[in-house]
């Protein structure tokens, strides 16, 4: 049952995320009570005053002071771009992404945000793990927005000799997607706007998911294959994982035998010890269809009582993968998050089966 409930989600797949994506999600903000909206605010990011400059942000490796309302913005790591351009802002440049991105290096949920706005195509950095300094005191910014991003302090204390630059709140690669939204409104003198951003986008997800009444209160692990005879399982507390538990799902605990990693935001676990996970269904991310065929069929993984009864999810592409376990932003959300909630709703109602 476990690989025909692959190749059944497959078929399904021949629809466009188009087609599977609401024609205009603001269309269905309109039948979500005021209240919940409000409450959804309230709940996924911090109130701010109405913005007046200057503007000063605490983050992880300091304090940054904006003079004044920015006009010329760059941003640097993952999803601060998209949040800019959904907050009206056209930005001056932003990174090359190779994973999810074209040969542009362009998002298609960037392109299609730009669209929506009426942008022209920022420039788009070279291509590069490190900042690329020149690169970006060449575009004069007047603020680099940057909370989800691996900013080293070295790098931090070069950027800000170009401009204000706002880094991560905690630790790098980490902000929710909510605060990614939150700081960078608050760096474009937009607060409100981006409050409004996060709930409308909060508001819409939940309508999302009520189309698939199995899913909340649903136990679930997320698994990457390691290729190396583990699998690594991101717990709670991972961004990736916050995302479905805001959802109502619940991230599963440990499992017996697993070899928690110094982020301690996920364990590995051997493909031996893999029907220990502690979850009611299983939620993995491919590249392509033929990786997780060959991972889902092997003897180890299949002796999983989730695998038999098809409670895991097929869900396949660098873009798909990048979009909701990645570079998360409402944009990302808007365009993948619709095939995504389908997919995680017949697992978890398989996983509710006899």
């Amino acid at each position: 049952m476990g690989l025909s409930a692959i190749h059944q989600a497959d078929r399904r797949r021949g629809q466009s995320r188009s087609e599977l994506r609401p024609n205009n999600w603001k269309q269905t903000m309109l039948k979500i009570p005021t209240a919940f909206i409000l409450a959804a605010t309230t709940l996924a990011v911090p109130a701010f005053a109405a913005d007046t400059f200057p503007v000063t942000i605490e983050h992880a490796l300091g304090t940054t002071t904006i003079e004044a309302k920015p006009a010329r913005v760059v941003t640097w790591g993952w999803s601060a771009q998209d949040v800019v351009i959904d907050l009206g802002v056209a930005p001056v440049g932003m990174p090359f992404f190779a994973y999810g991105g074209g040969e542009d290096g362009v998002l298609p949920w960037t392109e299609a945000a730009l669209a929506e706005q009426g942008m022209d195509l920022p420039v788009v950095l070279p291509n590069s793990s490190e900042p690329p300094i020149e690169a970006i005191a060449a575009l004069a910014p007047d603020v680099i927005i940057a909370p989800y991003s691996g900013l080293t302090e070295d790098e931090y204390a070069t950027l800000s000799n170009i401009a204000p630059v706002v880094a991560f709140p905690d630790r790098p690669w980490f902000a929710t997607w909510q605060q990614v939204v939150a700081m960078t409104g608050q760096a474009l003198g937009l607060s409100e706007e981006a409050e409004a951003l996060v709930a409308e986008t909060s508001a819409w997800m939940i309508e999302q998911r009520d189309a698939y009444p199995a899913i909340e209160g649903t136990i679930f692990a997320n698994i990457v294959n390691r290729n190396d005879g583990q699998v690594s399982v991101r717990i709670e507390g991972d961004p990736r994982v916050q995302l479905f538990a805001d959802i109502g799902m619940v991230p599963a605990g440990e499992a017996e035998g697993a070899a928690v990693t110094d982020s301690k935001i996920s364990y590995f676990l051997s493909y031996e010890n893999f029907d220990r996970i502690p979850a009611d269904m299983l939620l993995s991310f491919f590249s392509n269809q033929q990786s997780a065929d060959d991972f889902f069929a092997m003897d180890l993984i299949q002796l999983s009582p989730l695998v038999g009864k098809g409670a895991f999810t097929n869900l396949i592409g660098d873009e798909l993968t990048m979009a909701v376990s990645g570079a998360i932003t409402p944009a990302s959300l808007r365009w993948g998050f619709p095939e995504v909630i389908a997919e995680v709703g017949r697992a978890a109602a398989a996983a509710r089966s006899e």
